[in-house]
């Protein structure tokens, strides 16, 4: 997958689309045709539904209305009349009312009784599912979920949380064979086609999630985080610039957080387009944060680094002028400045910038490396050396240090003494490159004598 990528937001259900799907409302408790089921044949499914005897049936008739008025007041009535002998459908209401009051764990206590009492009891079980999901709780979902579809309680809804379950742990390919199945039971619901794309991502087959995302857009052309997701399947399948569209239309919406807008500067950088990149990177400082500083800087360095040196300098004052730097940051966003200073030939700025991080911050290898790079280009190798040697000794510029002094010994002609410093660099990490330039050196100090 290319390096470059995108946050993949979470495809499953709300807590709050859940509720709805499961809340015992006044309309359904209204509905005559329901509470005949309800009272009067709630053992109709034999095996799969606890039996309720008929003072199970006249109490629950006497509760009916209370329940249509208040769940907590029916709460306290209904749970003081469930024993380790009453019907397992006492626990199961129960365990609805708890449900529909946000009582997760009560919820979950009853569901989990009623299946000890009636263990067919499938849509306790599938109930129960439904809360371990909420709760987060997947491993447990799968498995109770699983139980449900076995006794046969086999429903879209029912696959499409499985699938939930399954995707969250990452086993992507039973997840995809759950949600097939919910969308061809419920091909209305968007969270199944969502999670379906999902795991299609993950599973690197890009064409076929760009596709389905093509169908979800089709319906719900506003939908941000659609564009944002096919746009990573685009980026999967290499087709960065179709990526960065989607990112546009995403920021058009007014939707684009900051690790968007840095994305598609990245992307335009990667497409040799710096100004495009500009823009993205200046329209995420306009959202950034202190916490934000060092994606911005990031961006900075990579502007300077691939010498785009005119918008370096814009982000770098924009930076400036949006965040309070911590010390660090102002440090790094110094080098920068003084590298910049450097490639365009004002020595003296950039040495006067360099002196000036080294006195603030005398472990700030960077800043070493470019000091001694500016000595070494100026002639003077004892003061180059002595600012290598200092970097040489701050463990993570070690290796960095080590060749940035070899490079400089070898423009000298000193190959001799570049060799050493090159095998301890490949030492700390071999690189195919600079075994190659080391094999180049070596060959060059023998023909020395």
């Amino acid at each position: 997958m290319n390096k470059i990528t995108a946050l993949l937001f979470a495809a499953g259900i709300t807590a709050s689309s859940l509720t709805a799907q499961s809340n015992i409302n006044n309309q359904l408790w209204s509905d005559p045709s329901f509470q005949k089921e309800f009272l009067g044949s709630y053992g109709f499914l034999a095996g799969a539904e606890p039996q309720i005897s008929d003072e199970e049936k006249e109490a629950l008739r006497n509760l009916i209305d209370l329940i249509k008025a208040s769940p907590k007041a029916a709460i306290q009535a209904l749970e003081p009349q469930i024993t380790q002998s009453s019907s397992a459908a006492f626990d199961f209401i129960l365990g609805n009312l708890y449900f529909q009051d946000g009582n997760l764990s009560k919820a979950e206590q009853y569901y989990g009784n009623a299946v000890v009492k009636h263990p067919d009891f499938r849509r306790a079980y599938k109930n129960l599912g439904l809360v371990q999901v909420q709760q987060g709780n997947f491993d447990k979902a799968i498995k109770t979920i699983s139980k449900a579809l076995e006794l046969g309680e086999v429903d879209g809804r029912s696959y499409g949380l499985l699938g939930y379950g399954y995707l969250t742990q990452e086993k992507y390919y039973p997840a995809e064979a759950a949600y097939r199945q919910a969308i061809l039971m419920q091909p209305e619901v968007t969270d199944w086609k969502v999670g379906l794309a999902r795991c299609l991502l993950e599973t690197e087959r890009y064409a076929d999630a760009i596709a389905l995302f093509d169908t979800l857009l089709l319906d719900d052309p506003n939908n941000a985080d659609y564009w944002m997701l096919q746009g990573n399947a685009y980026l999967g399948k290499g087709e960065s610039l179709t990526a960065a569209k989607n990112l546009e239309m995403v920021r058009r919406m007014g939707a684009a957080e900051l690790s968007t807008l840095t994305l598609l500067g990245d992307i335009y950088m990667n497409n040799a387009s710096p100004d495009l990149a500009l823009e993205a990177y200046l329209a995420a400082t306009e959202q950034a944060t202190a916490n934000d500083s060092q994606a911005l800087l990031r961006a900075a360095d990579l502007l300077t680094r691939s010498g785009n040196y005119e918008q370096s300098q814009k982000i770098i004052a924009q930076i400036r002028a949006k965040l309070a730097l911590a010390e660090d940051d102002e440090l790094t966003l110094l080098t920068l400045e003084a590298k910049i200073a450097r490639a365009q030939g004002d020595d003296q700025a950039a040495v006067e910038l360099l002196s000036k991080i080294v006195e603030r911050d005398a472990l700030n290898g960077d800043a070493l490396i470019e000091l001694a790079n500016f000595y070494a280009d100026q002639g003077d190798m004892a003061k180059a050396i002595n600012r290598y040697e200092q970097a040489e000794k701050i463990e993570a510029f070690e290796r960095e240090a080590l060749v940035a002094h070899a490079q400089a010994r070898v423009r000298n002609g000193e190959y001799k003494e570049a060799l050493p410093l090159l095998r301890r660099a490949l030492q700390l990490k071999s690189d195919s490159n600079l075994e190659d330039y080391a094999q180049r050196v070596e060959k060059a100090a023998r023909s020395q004598g």
